[in-house]
């Protein structure tokens, strides 16, 4: 990811004076309307308001999406563990990687019941299809 920094500071200045600008506004409207402006809505007004006055953006939002892609807990990944932790108990450790890699996405990606799961193995057409396909 590129970042030209002189532009992002210009950039980030910009947003500064209008984030601070318009904060009160935003805090008067959700205490009128008694709802709450979403971090996501704040982000398109800003962004809106770069684009009605033809100001470049690029660097900040590249900043933006990349922290926005980024998950908020690690819950997911302790989820995967703790599903490998239970799958890959000492009675099963002599299981390869790659059975313990199909059991976990089998687990985390299908999310049928057992008895569903097993009703699959009748279905060739389910079974052929990989991932890489």
């Amino acid at each position: 990811m590129k970042i030209n920094n002189d532009q992002l500071f210009d950039e980030v200045v910009l947003a500064k004076e209008y984030l601070q600008s318009n904060w009160e506004q935003w805090m008067q409207e959700e205490t009128t309307r008694d709802v709450i402006i979403s971090s996501e809505e704040k982000w398109l007004r800003l962004f809106g308001l770069f684009k009605e006055n033809h100001l470049a953006t690029s660097n900040l939002i590249k900043i933006v999406e990349y922290a926005f892609c980024l998950p908020g807990t690690s819950a997911p990944a302790e989820r995967v563990f703790s599903l490998m932790n239970n799958a890959w108990t000492d009675d099963r450790g002599l299981m390869k990687e790659s059975t313990v890699k199909g059991l976990m996405t089998c687990k985390i990606n299908i999310g049928l019941a057992c008895e569903d799961f097993y009703k699959i193995k009748n279905k060739k057409d389910f079974l052929k299809k990989s991932p890489s396909q």
